[in-house]
């Protein structure tokens, strides 16, 4: 796959004085939960938005800042932390919309029925669009991940037991966060687990490589520029090319929907199995590309990640 990714991108180099030089354009509309659901009704007319409610017992702490990057906005998460006295496991939850839209909000359903079963969640806001071009938005998860390490006295937290969920852009960022354990950069950072829904793991996969050339979209503008100018960021933007021995434990949670191209996510599974790595592709069956956000998917997604996460953060 890797060399076929190489082949287009030689035939690229050779063409691309005839190929747009204009900027791909940016999405026109904001991701939310609402949208999705308009979206899939025409073709699935029994989905539906799972309740806003916080489950009995859960505490909800809403707007907490976590660092504030130079230059730039706050950034906030939210925290819902289970009945009892704790520690509790915790988990980021990171949206998707394509590196450039979206919102933690839309993930406040799924992180309160992690905290019903017994797993602190964190929706967390990251950097988009340009201010959140690759490394920038992988940096912020890392910041939060080591906020609510140091917080984890304070809100009844383990420290030690931390993971991740995220789904399509957010998934691509929390498998490129697990995977990267035990490098340098990740010090403090480091997860006990990982479910990635509906996210990609390889930027350099050959398909999605073409389809960038033919049309630039959002991983060309997450990354920066095109595979031929930039396939070191390509790479180092894919889990997949992150993979050790101390990588975390990943479940990969997809759809049957034919696009998004999410390519490498079997292929990272086999690498991670090859090192003693726990890993997994659990298939959700006809099923749209942001399923985990809407009934009648949503509950069988927050089910999955828990079985998950009690394999390794219990």
């Amino acid at each position: 796959m890797r060399l076929a990714a190489v082949a287009v991108a030689a035939w690229f180099c050779a063409t691309q004085a005839e190929a747009p030089r204009t900027a791909p354009p940016a999405p026109s509309a904001p991701f939310t939960r609402e949208s999705a659901l308009a979206k899939l009704l025409s073709a699935y007319p029994q989905a539906k938005l799972p309740p806003d409610d916080v489950p009995r017992g859960v505490t909800a702490h809403l707007d907490l800042v976590y660092a504030t990057p130079e230059g730039g906005a706050p950034l906030a998460l939210d925290l819902y932390v289970p009945p009892g006295a704790g520690p509790h496991p915790v988990a980021i939850v990171v949206h998707g919309g394509g590196w450039e839209t979206g919102d933690r909000r839309m993930e406040r359903p799924f992180a309160a029925r992690l905290a019903a079963a017994g797993y602190a969640a964190a929706p967390v806001s990251y950097r988009l669009g340009a201010a959140g071009r690759f490394p920038n938005a992988l940096l912020d998860l890392r910041a939060a991940v080591r906020w609510l390490r140091a917080q984890a006295g304070r809100y009844h937290l383990d420290a030690m037991r931390v993971g991740a969920v995220g789904g399509s852009a957010g998934g691509q960022l929390v498998a490129l966060l697990g995977a990267s354990n035990g490098e340098p950069d990740a010090r403090g950072a480091e997860l006990r687990a990982v479910v990635d829904i509906d996210g990609l793991a390889d930027f350099t996969g050959a398909e999605l490589v073409a389809k960038e050339i033919r049309s630039p979209g959002a991983p060309t503008r997450f990354l920066g520029g095109a595979y031929a100018a930039r396939a070191d960021v390509w790479r180092q933007a894919s889990a997949i090319a992150h993979v050790g021995s101390r990588s975390a434990p990943t479940l990969f949670l997809n759809s049957t929907a034919p696009t998004p191209i999410l390519p490498g996510r079997p292929e990272m599974c086999a690498r991670l199995r090859g090192l003693g790595v726990d890993c997994a592709v659990v298939v959700v069956p006809d099923t749209p590309h942001p399923f985990w956000l809407v009934e009648p998917w949503f509950a069988r997604a927050v089910d999955e990640t828990t079985r998950f996460f009690g394999r390794h953060m219990r």
